[in-house]
């Protein structure tokens, strides 16, 4: 289980909310553009085994404590593995996006 600190917490929740208004910090405008003009939807993404690495790299992202340490991290993923994080990221942002604005009765 990943412990997350409070201000680890704060991190992600700015980071989310920043990239739901399209303000990317950690993540470069063409790249964003080029792994995602493949929409993840049409990929066979979410496996078994996507999953599992998913999880250790979202952990691995998540414990580092600063952006500029996130961002370091980010630099060093080969282009798979960076694309991997990336799409995964994202679908929480269109996630967290569509739970916020869902109407509720």
């Amino acid at each position: 289980m990943i412990q997350i600190e409070k201000h680890q917490l704060e991190q992600i929740e700015y980071l989310l909310d920043q990239s739901a208004q399209g303000i990317h910090f950690l993540f470069d405008s063409p790249s964003i553009r080029k792994i995602l003009k493949n929409p993840t939807e049409n990929l066979d993404f979410f496996t078994l085994e996507n999953r599992n690495r998913i999880q250790a790299l979202l952990s691995q992202f998540l414990e580092k404590k600063t952006f500029s340490d996130k961002a370091r991290y980010l630099e060093k993923l080969d282009p798979e593995t960076y694309e991997l994080l990336l799409r995964s990221y994202f679908n929480i942002v269109d996630n967290s996006v569509f739970q916020a604005t869902k109407l509720k009765h």
